[in-house]
């Protein structure tokens, strides 16, 4: 059955492989690429089948020795083979979500990506969210149950023989014949050898019998829970994973400067929720090569230094109508609140202004003495009231392009501005445009400007930018952490320390020892051998005898 189920494994792996390397690693697929995945898939088919036939068989011979059908159940869930298998479809399933698709992406995304019919595939298959699919969760929790059952299944006979006074045995004639000891002639008191062992770090148990001496000694037994350690390390780690999968969320929020929003668009499963805050774009930065070299002292000797290195966002979370934090994310710096998670993804123009600087003249004393007449500039940003002495200033609609709106989005500007001014309660619609001429001709001709007392140009403009911000709440992470930091500990445990157990029997001058070892029972006893041969520097004689004498 070990066979057949080596076989099974092998085929598994040799046809994922093929099916992988041609679905993502090849631009056309030939005759040879259908052929190889026919054929491993013909090869996969047979072992699966045969294997199916093979357990069946022993299942069923199996299920007339035990008592119950939940005996049956427990010592299948137990078995080693079938957490192999459940691991190799988790890593396989975790090696697509993590390498080869892009997750949480819209369906538009992957159709473009592989072709119509292996991107709608990859969407129904759930491989476009393949973390938060039902049959990854299904494998994490089989897998979890797969893990507590052998645990049970074999931590009993352990911890008997670890734990309880069961482990305290006398090395006579019954022991042994199962230890089958090292006897050796040596005139070594019990304290002699009780120092010994002390020496090597044992803890030591001594029993008198007429005229003999048993000694048990031991040391290292919490290595064997190691392992155990580790499941238990492991089985946090899933549970902290299945709480992510089932309660965490990750989606995209897109702010334009100067906005707010609370939208958490989730393209894999196109829909949107609403966040439990807003988040407000107050600033947006796009940072190149040599600002962000002179930002660390240092200056950027490079052909590539207006190039972009970096674009950051600062951004304010407001909370029932107040500001609850702020700070800033940008490329690899994501910032936290609470349980969530903002991080830099993206960013592009949203058409509009961002900001705008414009000078105010006295439209009266304009024509007569352009010197008196100028009365200062402000700033405007958008989503923003400014102030100039009796005015309050807004940027109502805007275009980076008056004459051409797409060119605009390729950089090349021409801006417009329609400037919202409230003035002694009365509202006005005052445009700017990026050529003064054309101010001055736009706000003379609209009759409702006829009573304005001013005239705006335009001094300086930026286009809005907005920031794609991905946002994740993941409230299993402290939970994966413990669980990391408990297999850390527990493969510590299991590697660095070692179970080790001595049975000796001091009958006058005869000694009989035995040794048993969890790993390296060889080394343990040359070296255990090696420090009983200490006792000659303390006038001792040692004169090993033959086994049976």
């Amino acid at each position: 059955m070990v066979k057949g189920y080596a076989f099974l494994v092998i085929s598994f792996l040799l046809f994922t492989g093929v099916l992988i390397t041609g679905l993502f690693h090849m631009e056309k697929r030939g005759l040879v690429f259908f052929a190889l995945l026919g054929g491993s898939g013909a090869l996969f088919s047979f072992s699966l089948l045969s294997y199916l036939w093979e357990v069946l068989n022993f299942l069923r011979q199996e299920y007339k020795k035990r008592s119950s059908l939940w005996s049956f159940l427990f010592d299948f869930l137990a078995d080693l083979r079938l957490a192999i298998f459940i691991m190799l479809f988790i890593g396989i399933l975790s090696m697509l979500g993590s390498t080869y698709v892009q997750q949480n992406q819209s369906i538009e995304f992957y159709l473009d990506r592989f072709g119509a019919d292996l991107g709608l595939w990859l969407w129904k298959l759930w491989i476009t969210d393949v973390f938060h699919s039902w049959y990854y969760i299904g494998f994490i929790v089989l897998l979890a149950i797969n893990l507590t059952a052998c645990s049970f299944k074999r931590l009993p006979r352990v911890w008997v023989h670890t734990f309880t006074k069961e482990r305290f045995q006398k090395l006579d004639e019954n022991l042994e014949r199962h230890l089958k000891p090292l006897s050796l002639r040596t005139g070594a008191t019990k304290e002699s050898v009780i120092k010994l062992l002390g020496r090597l770090g044992f803890k030591v148990y001594v029993e008198e019998e007429a005229n003999r001496t048993y000694l048990y000694a031991e040391k290292g037994r919490y290595s064997r829970l190691g392992v155990y350690v580790v499941h238990i390390g492991l089985l946090v780690i899933m549970a902290g994973a299945l709480i992510d999968a089932l309660l965490g969320v990750r989606g995209s929020v897109i702010v334009p400067e100067g906005s707010k929003s609370d939208n958490l668009v989730i393209p894999a499963k196109e829909k949107v929720i609403k966040l439990p805050f807003q988040i407000e774009l107050e600033d947006f930065r796009i940072v190149s090569y040599e600002e962000e070299a002179r930002k660390k002292g240092k200056q950027a000797n490079t052909p590539f230094k207006d190039a972009i290195a970096s674009f950051e966002s600062d951004i304010r979370v407001i909370q029932d109508g107040k500001v609850v934090a702020k700070g800033m994310t940008a490329v690899n710096s994501p910032f936290d609140f609470g349980t969530y998670r903002i991080f830099q993804a993206t960013y592009g123009l949203t058409g509009e202004a961002g900001r705008a600087r414009i000078a105010i003249f006295d439209k009266a004393l304009a024509p007569k003495d352009p010197q008196r007449a100028f009365l200062g500039e402000v700033e405007l940003k958008a989503g923003k009231v400014s102030e100039f002495k009796d005015l309050l200033l807004s940027i109502e609609r805007s275009t980076l392009n008056l004459e051409d709106e797409r060119k605009g989005f390729e950089g090349e500007l021409k801006p417009a501005l329609l400037v919202k001014v409230l003035i002694k309660g009365k509202a006005y619609d005052v445009p700017v445009v990026y050529s003064p001429e054309l101010s001055i001709i736009a706000q003379s001709q609209i009759p409702q400007l006829r009573d304005f007392p001013y005239t705006f140009f335009l001094v300086d403009f930026e286009p809005q930018f907005f920031s794609g911000l991905q946002v994740s709440r993941q409230p299993g992470t402290p939970i994966i952490w413990l669980g990391s930091i408990l297999v850390v500990g527990g493969m510590v445990l299991a590697f660095y320390t070692v179970h080790r157990k001595v049975w000796l029997r001091i009958e006058g001058e005869d000694l009989k020892v035995a040794f048993w070892s969890h790993k390296f029972k060889e080394e343990f006893r040359r070296s255990f051998i090696s420090s009983l041969e200490e006792l000659k520097h303390e006038g001792v004689n040692l004169g090993e005898k033959p086994p049976n004498a």
